[in-house]
């Protein structure tokens, strides 16, 4: 099956694939409607624009390392595995940015050995994830998902977009809790919601921070955080 073309292209990050250049191709659709999603447009399907991704990829052949794939939700798209194939034959990594909702795609990929890191989303904890709008399984198939990447080979992380008055520390307890007890290892990363841009839910700056100290204590895993606003400017 033919993919659907990427609607925007990063061209350069050192951040989203681990100690990789890589570049991020956006692709429309998703099957959530998070509050703090800031690619309504994505979400939404009305981004119109079209790149044309393989030209893009050839023409930076020995100077990126990797390609992150992003959306919306990747997992969604029709011919992901052509699509993976296709960045694979010019000789790049594949990353993909998933919510975990659809647990067959991610198993088919790595089967066929077409991704090589994955960063998936945990949404809210198991007692709330029926809350979040299109979310009412998401928490299951969440979990099978992670099941999935335990028995794989490649490298993977877990993180959760937090914003103080959605997500309290008890909530992010919770999630981290419930994550290490179905089997993760590894650091949970905090990633702090972008403040000063449109989101789907139109949400307002947090009324206050998170007491990291009391996360650090209580977490039965290390925490990595990531665009919290008491960290910027710091070198």
């Amino acid at each position: 099956m033919k993919h659907r073309h990427p609607v925007d292209i990063t061209p350069l990050t050192f951040l989203d694939y681990p100690r990789k250049a890589a570049c991020i191709m956006w692709f429309n659709g998703c099957n959530l409607r998070c509050p703090y999603c800031y690619n309504p447009e994505l979400v939404t399907d009305k981004n119109t624009s079209q790149v044309d991704e393989m030209a893009f990829l050839r023409e930076r052949r020995g100077f990126l390392d990797a390609v992150v794939l992003s959306g919306g939700e990747i997992t969604l798209q029709p011919g992901l595995r052509h699509l993976c194939e296709e960045i694979k034959e010019l000789g790049y990594l594949v990353k993909i940015d998933t919510n975990g909702s659809n647990p067959r795609i991610v198993a088919e990929l790595l089967e066929n050995k077409l991704i090589d890191y994955v960063a998936m989303d945990n949404k809210m904890p198991s007692t709330r994830s029926w809350q979040l709008p299109g979310g009412k399984v998401l928490y299951n198939r969440f979990v099978e998902s992670l099941e999935i990447l335990q028995s794989s080979d490649i490298p993977y992380e877990i993180r959760t977009t937090v914003h103080p008055d959605l997500l309290d520390e008890a909530d992010i307890l919770q999630m981290i809790r419930e994550t290490n007890l179905h089997g993760y290892s590894g650091t949970y990363y905090l990633q702090y919601f972008f403040t000063g841009v449109p989101t789907i839910g139109n949400m307002k700056p947090p009324t206050r921070r998170y007491d990291r100290g009391l996360l650090d204590h209580h977490s039965p895993l290390p925490i990595g955080y990531r665009n919290f606003p008491e960290d910027r400017g710091r070198m």
